[in-house]
């Protein structure tokens, strides 16, 4: 019966969840799937946060600038912000199997974006920069694209470097002399 209640869209989304996340015995299929998953989510709302709370301050601070400056500080300040917390979250995670974890993150914005963006044009008029799909792409599209190519690129960055360090240290400790 409480099968019937539910609506048909949340049973769809039950059933992506279960073929994407879970194997057939309903375990995890990975666990870095689902925490790269999670991260992501948890990114995109540290993005929309730092948009809200960071263009009207840069409207009101760069009044007098002309409106390509504002633009330009107001998609790349809150994608630099977010990024800048977002990666330091990848030095949280100390053991080598973590540590792409952001960077994988990064990898589920990206796609993300990629949806949201490729379902407006497909959803809404194009045509003209002067319907939905510019006021789309202004207020959400180019913003979100930003900051998941600033964070892919930083996530990137942080996490080769890391691995190399790592692999540095476990090559000099491979090498030392043991005793015994």
């Amino acid at each position: 019966m409480a099968e019937k209640e539910r609506s048909k869209l949340s049973r769809r989304i039950d059933e992506i969840c279960r073929v994407v996340f879970l194997t057939e015995e309903g375990k995890p299929k990975s666990t870095t799937l689902v925490y790269s998953f999670s991260l992501a989510l948890l990114f995109i709302a540290v993005t929309l946060i730092s948009y809200m709370l960071l263009v009207d301050p840069i409207e009101k601070g760069l009044a007098r600038s002309p409106v390509r400056v504002r633009q330009v500080l107001e998609y790349l300040v809150p994608g630099l912000v977010a990024t800048v917390l977002d990666t330091a979250l990848s030095f949280a995670f100390r053991k080598r199997e973590r540590m792409g974890l952001v960077a994988a993150a990064y990898t589920w914005v990206d796609i993300v974006v990629l949806m949201m963006v490729i379902t407006m044009m497909f959803t809404v008029d194009g045509t003209d920069w002067a319907t939905e799909y510019g006021l789309f792409m202004a207020v959400s599209g180019i913003p979100m694209l930003v900051s998941a190519v600033l964070g892919t690129v930083a996530s990137q960055v942080v996490y080769r470097r890391r691995k190399a360090s790592y692999d540095r240290r476990m090559k000099s400790y491979a090498s030392r002399p043991t005793i015994g």
